[in-house]
């Protein structure tokens, strides 16, 4: 038979985006690509899979469809699709457009109908129709014709479903699914069905009498519960049915032949998913030749092994001449204080380099240096500050140094960095992806070289030579991308944010990584305890509540008893079932009492496995203390993160937040000093915006939310609520952001109509806010990036979208990168200058954290007045600005005390 694929396209569209939630994929100018990046490669699966004859892709419309007509609430408990996604289904319509495959869809029907439509006009006789989605409704479809190729997990794995599948997954026919569901109903896309009637009923029904009609015939001979349910709900069911239905007459004008296909259209094809720097996708449909792409070739390249020690002097001497050399370690740990140095490349030149293995014994002979030799001839290159120093996450390559004994000084170029600053919306900065972009060259990765799985070895395992060539080509890749980025970086003008900032910054990381911080172990002991009591206390309430033991964290079980037993109304549906995320449980709270004991569980849960399990297993076991890594290259508003652990989501204002951090504690004869901005984003917007009524208030010391509240309010100050106060401070972080009068409301806890009113006396309580949301907007627009007061740029590149979701995103964007990107360019600032009088000044106290706008410092005893004025100076004048700054300190013997 000739198959016919018809591709669910608005299905592949979700799924694709959703495969890529918790890592989305950006361009490098910022754009979300997931949900293209994952169409494609299920496209790819596909096509490489199935070899289709015939092809074809439906859409739903922008608008709504003829069910609309029919039901009004039909899809009202939707979630709203993310402006993520929906600006991505637009492009995803031009890349199938762009690729050369047919599309269709229908201003009044679903791309459901669509399917249905094209199953029933083309699937018969000698031609097979696979319908390519994973929504059950298309099972009303199947039959000796027609077949779903159903996705099983993710993007990679799929099943063909027949008639004899139906059956084994729904214990139904396909003829009997549209009745069965019209009783069933289905909560994703708001389907009433019959009240009380669940799918084990509705099956039975079925099963029993065949059709809805028939089952409304024989009423008298079901029992009276559910004889009164289906009177009940009749007009509902039948509704249903109407709804459930897939239309099969939508007038699908498509000439058959159109839909042969013969491959993608190549040129227009490999020039979309290079613009997308979608590389592997080019690889993918092409082949690997389609790319032209460099990659190592040993005749090309003068990589050479170090063996012996007059070897390393003279590689030493033409170091030197040069004056300036890319770097890079093989360790055995990514993890730089745990990893083991292995061995140091360097290289001078394009092309070329060495490679030094830094092996316990010798494996060359007698004139080969071992270890200490090799590291007691390096030591005064690497430290030398006259040699310019160049390397990808150079941080990790300091430190590892440092656990060596070797101080990293002349530290120049760091190309991750450089590539964040040049593109800070992508999140991939890695040397592989840079390679194929800058260089079109495809590195030996990692992976290539240790194996994946059970079959991968260590690399001190990997044969010497090919260690050899994967070292020298990352210092070698490293340079040639150093060659194009020293030049971006100065030709975007921001060599100054880049070398006065950032790359200070580094060896500022490096102090507070290797120095870590303290955790009180018998703390966490008893911290462990008290959870575990509370997290059985709860979840005792929860089977009692629920009349019944059962597994609290299995999705399906909990969903059983709240939707089933309790009878609570379902709010979102999965592929799986019914939800019961947080986001879930908070919006039924108030309705039973097991909710708001979920809600604990979840949350003693969350805070045991994240912090008070997790925080003692990652204390040193050299050191005694926690070193966590921070991250410049993550955050597109320059903000810097953290990892392992992660400080930054330590909660701030509930009690278990306040008993993590007492487990963080000083050393003897020093102090916990925590140091905090207070209110730096609200008095940033004050000075960029120039609103003088905001700038009176900070600089006159007044309490901005009580002002802000007794203007919104019409009251007088000293009548001001405490409120009235909590609602003026939402409203005044969101305004300053470009928040819509929905958005407000939602964050207030007010109407929109009041959140309207709350936002236009806002502005008229300061005019310069509304006229820098208006001028920066404008701004963007004809630039198309906007910059914080140090020059840190953010490319916007849906400014000017004629979608109206993602160009409402990039104008909030625009809003807020000024203020929180001066934000974040301000504690660095701080930072660097707080570390350059305690190098300088040969203190004992050290800074150990950095907490989004909070600095946290292990204080010697001696040194603490002088200290905390230190650091009151530096993080109030890090940027001279119109209004004052102001920096909260405390001290304590943990960091709770010192909070």
């Amino acid at each position: 038979m000739k198959k016919l694929y018809v591709i669910d396209g608005h299905a592949l569209c979700y799924r694709a985006y959703y495969a890529f939630i918790n890592n989305p994929l950006r361009t490098k100018d910022g754009q979300d690509v997931s949900a293209i990046y994952g169409f494609a490669r299920m496209l790819y699966k596909l096509i490489s899979e199935q070899n289709p004859e015939y092809l074809v892709v439906t859409f739903d419309p922008p608008n709504r469809s003829f069910r609309w007509d029919i039901y009004p609430e039909y899809k009202a408990n939707r979630n709203k699709t993310p402006d993520e996604l929906r600006s991505q289904i637009d492009e995803i319509k031009n890349m199938v457009k762009a690729i050369g495959l047919p599309q269709y869809e229908n201003e009044r029907y679903e791309a459901d109908d669509v399917m249905g439509s094209i199953s029933d006009k083309y699937g018969k006789g000698d031609i097979q129709v696979v319908l390519v989605t994973g929504d059950k409704d298309a099972m009303q479809l199947v039959n000796d014709n027609v077949v779903m190729y159903v996705n099983k997990k993710g993007v990679s794995e799929y099943k063909i479903v027949d008639v004899e599948g139906v059956v084994e997954k729904l214990g139904l026919k396909p003829n009997e699914v549209i009745d069965y569901m019209a009783m069933v109903g289905d909560s994703s896309d708001n389907v009433p069905g019959v009240s009380g009637i669940g799918p084990k009923g509705a099956k039975n029904l079925i099963n029993r009498f065949g059709t809805l009609d028939e089952i409304f015939n024989n009423l008298d001979s079901l029992t009276p519960r559910q004889k009164q349910q289906l009177i009940d709900s009749k007009e509902s069911a039948y509704l249903s049915q109407d709804l459930v239905t897939i239309r099969r007459d939508v007038p699908v004008e498509i000439d058959f032949d159109s839909l042969n296909y013969d491959g993608l259209s190549s040129e227009t094809a490999k020039e979309y998913f290079k613009n997308l720097g979608m590389y592997s996708m080019v690889g993918d449909f092409f082949g690997e030749e389609s790319l032209k792409v460099e990659s190592f070739d040993s005749s090309k390249v003068d990589y050479k092994l170090i063996k012996t020690e007059e070897q390393l002097k003279d590689v030493i001497v033409q170091v030197e001449k040069a004056g300036i050399c890319a770097v890079d370690t093989e360790t055995t740990s990514v993890n730089a204080m745990e990893a083991e140095l292995l061995g140091i490349s360097i290289s001078i030149s394009e092309k070329q380099g060495w490679y030094l293995p830094v092996l316990s014994v010798g494996l060359f002979g007698a004139d080969y240096p071992d270890r200490e030799v090799s590291l007691s001839l390096i030591k005064p290159l690497i430290e030398n500050p006259e040699i310019k120093k160049i390397g990808q996450n150079i941080k990790y390559d300091i430190l590892i140094f440092k656990n060596v004994d070797i101080e990293m000084k002349g530290v120049y170029f760091d190309t991750m960095i450089a590539s964040y600053l040049l593109n800070p919306g992508e999140r991939r900065h890695n040397m592989d992806d840079m390679a194929m972009s800058l260089l079109n060259y495809k590195t030996i990765t990692y992976k290539e070289l240790v194996g994946v799985g059970k079959n991968a070895i260590s690399l001190s395992e990997v044969p010497l030579d090919k260690v050899c060539e994967y070292a020298i080509e990352d210092s070698d890749i490293t340079l040639r991308l150093y060659n194009i980025l020293e030049k971006r970086i100065k030709d975007e003008k921001l060599d100054k944010l880049f070398f006065e900032m950032e790359m200070p910054l580094v060896q500022v990381l490096v102090s507070m990584e290797f120095r870590g911080v303290k955790i009180d172990l018998e703390h966490f002991k008893k911290l462990a305890i008290e959870n575990d009591e509370m997290l059985a206390e709860v979840e005792s309430n929860i089977h009692k509540l629920a009349d019944e033991d059962f597994n609290i964290n299995s999705t399906k079980e909990l969903a059983r008893i709240l939707f089933d037993k309790i009878g609570l109304k379902p709010v979102k549906k999965t592929k799986t079932g019914f939800s019961t995320d947080i986001k879930v449980l908070e919006a039924l709270l108030g309705q039973h009492e097991i909710i708001e004991n979920l809600i604990k569980y979840r949350t003693f849960a969350k805070l045991k496995s994240t912090y008070i399990d997790a925080l003692p297993k990652l204390v040193n076991s050299k050191t005694g203390r926690i070193h966590t890594s921070y991250n410049q290259s993550v955050t597109a508003t320059g903000r810097l993160s953290s990892s392992n652990p992660n400080l930054q989501n330590i909660p701030v204002r509930d009690e278990f937040g306040k008993k993590i951090r007492k487990g963080f504690v000083n050393e003897n004869n020093y102090k916990i000093v925590s140091a905090d901005y207070s209110q730096i984003e609200l008095r940033l917007a004050a000075h960029i915006s120039g609103d003088k009524a905001m700038i009176d208030a900070f600089n006159n010391d007044e309490d901005i939310h009580t002002k802000t509240a007794a203007s919104v309010y019409e009251v007088d100050l000293n009548d001001v609520t405490e409120e009235m106060r909590r609602k003026a401070k939402v409203i005044n972080f969101a305004t300053i952001y470009g928040v819509s009068p929905y958005g407000l409301s939602q964050q207030a806890e007010i109407g929109v109509k009041e959140a309207s009113i709350f936002i236009k006396k806002y502005f008229e309580t300061y005019p310069g806010v509304k006229e820098y949301i208006d001028k920066t907007i404008e701004f963007a627009k004809e630039s198309g990036y906007v910059e914080t007061i140090s020059g840190r740029k953010r490319n916007l590149p849906d400014i000017n979208s004629n979608s109206k979701f993602p160009r409402e995103g990039a104008e909030r964007t625009a809003i807020n990168t000024p203020i929180q990107g001066t934000s974040a360019d301000m504690i660095k600032i701080a930072m660097i200058n707080i570390e350059k009088e305690i190098v300088e000044k040969n203190l004992k106290s050290h800074m150990v954290m950095q907490v989004h706008d909070e600095l946290v410092f292990e204080i010697s005893d001696s040194e603490k007045e002088m200290m905390e004025n230190l650091i009151r100076e530096k993080m109030e004048g890090a940027i001279e600005l119109s209004i004052a700054v102001k920096v909260d300190i405390g001290s304590g013997k943990n960091w709770e005390e010192a909070h």
